[in-house]
């Protein structure tokens, strides 16, 4: 058990809650390339692969996500600007974070499961698409929370998020 584990368990042990005013996820400090607070796109490290960083501002189809990655124009750290497109299961997974921290969304905290900094705004109340079909059921594709962490399945005509990758 990590030394915050323990700290959190002591304070709910005692019935005392900690509110942070900000917070920072545990991504590994050597998994994202340097950026600054207005760059659009940020490169991890440990996958070689670009990311946008703010997701789509609006719910669509999983067709419509993959014509939206596709005709997206963001410039690499390369200086490309074409061949973005939808995330694998296992890339946008790469995304989550081992250890979520707290937000204060809407009316309440949650956890979130990505790294704030590098990724934000995320939004944690809809499932992110990815490109990879869920073969047990026809017409639709596995899905990541970042509410949880965990992954999932959606009929593709479900109106979710994406946020688009480039291979190096």
């Amino acid at each position: 058990m990590s030394a915050r584990e323990r700290l959190r368990a002591a304070l709910a042990a005692a019935g005392l809650t900690v509110l942070a005013a900000t917070a920072r996820a545990d991504a590994p400090t050597d998994q994202y390339g340097f950026f600054d607070s207005s760059a659009e796109v940020i490169q991890d490290l440990r996958t070689g692969l670009v990311w946008q960083r703010a997701a789509s501002t609006q719910p669509m189809g999983f067709y419509d996500a993959a014509a939206f990655c596709g005709g997206l124009s963001l410039a690499t750290p390369a200086g490309q600007t074409i061949g973005w497109r939808v995330p694998s299961y296992k890339e946008l997974l790469t995304l989550v974070d081992e250890t979520p921290h707290t937000e204060y969304v809407g009316e309440g905290l949650i956890e979130v499961w990505t790294d704030a900094n590098a990724f934000p705004q995320t939004l944690v109340d809809s499932d992110y698409w990815t490109s990879s079909p869920y073969l047990r059921a026809p017409l639709s594709a596995y899905v990541v929370d970042f509410s949880d962490g965990y992954g999932g399945e959606q009929h593709t005509d479900a109106m979710l998020y994406v946020r688009c990758v480039h291979d190096p």
